[in-house]
């Protein structure tokens, strides 16, 4: 996906945010805001939005000496996620279908996102609306997902963010139940937002339900052409990718591949391209 002139005081604006996040000092972050804005005319619309925003998140580290701003926040969340852990577990195996609940949850819970200007509830909420189903899928591919894994060996399961990540790993679970699979979990190399790395995956578990995977990237979302050689060789050899997040879905909506998007749509110009409103909730099949 290319990026749209709409993407780009969204860039501004979670530069601001992140500053705060790193630096106390206004001054500082009155620096930041200037040089992520003295960047755009440099930009080109032909690079896809997590490109344009690793860069300004390198600058800002850069600036402001920390390269991890989020690094509490991140600790926090996983610790909530997985407090809920026994409810969650409860809820999917009381719904008459465990692995849709499983997978309504995972993308419930992609709103644990401190990038975009999103506002759509905390942990708590999450689990309300599974429960409720007060948000059905916009877009809704289940019926092939489900096929797909039955028939399927491998499965490359790109993450998103800290906290949402124990979601995942429940789905992952619940697709082990479907049909055991080859599973690899892909989280960040490096901090970057609220992204999910190594050891957040580690820290909820995630390797007792699949290999966890570096992508060899700081970016906050797949950039397949700056993915290690390990990761572009499973990506390619994998029979199914389940991709989370918006950022995943900006970086690989055309790329070749049985792709899956599990997503909620965080801002209008997504929520436009695919059809649906912003808040809404999505599993999108690749085609």
């Amino acid at each position: 996906m290319k990026t749209y002139l709409d993407c780009l005081p969204c860039l501004v604006s979670q530069a601001l945010k992140a500053a705060r996040a790193a630096t106390d000092d206004e001054e500082v972050q009155r620096q930041v805001v200037d040089a992520v804005a003295a960047m755009i005319p440099e930009l080109s619309l032909g690079l896809k939005p997590p490109e344009i925003a690793q860069r300004g998140y390198r600058l800002i580290n850069q600036i402001t000496g920390n390269n991890d701003p989020f690094r509490q926040a991140k600790v926090e969340t996983n610790r909530a996620a997985l407090a809920l852990w026994p409810k969650l577990k409860q809820l999917v195996e009381q719904s008459t279908d465990r692995l849709f609940t499983a997978c309504k949850l995972a993308i419930f819970a992609n709103s644990i996102d401190f990038g975009p200007d999103f506002e759509h509830g905390n942990i708590e909420t999450i689990i309300d609306e599974a429960t409720t189903c007060s948000l059905p899928l916009a877009v809704n591919n289940y019926d092939w997902l489900r096929s797909n894994l039955k028939n399927s060996q491998s499965l490359l399961y790109l993450g998103d963010n800290a906290g949402e990540i124990v979601f995942d790993r429940l789905l992952i679970g619940e697709i082990h139940r479907v049909k055991e699979l080859e599973t690899y979990f892909v989280v960040r190399e490096k901090p970057v937002i609220n992204d999910a790395t190594v050891d957040d995956a580690l820290a909820v578990g995630m390797d007792r339900v699949a290999r966890v995977v570096s992508n060899g990237s700081d970016a906050p979302a797949t950039i397949l052409s700056q993915c290690s050689a390990e990761l572009q060789r499973l990506y390619h050899s994998a029979d199914i990718v389940i991709a989370k997040g918006q950022g995943n879905y900006e970086s690989l909506e055309g790329e070749p591949g049985n792709i899956f998007f599990f997503l909620r749509a965080k801002c209008p110009l997504i929520a436009e391209l695919l059809g649906v409103s912003v808040g809404d909730c999505v599993l999108k099949r690749q085609v």
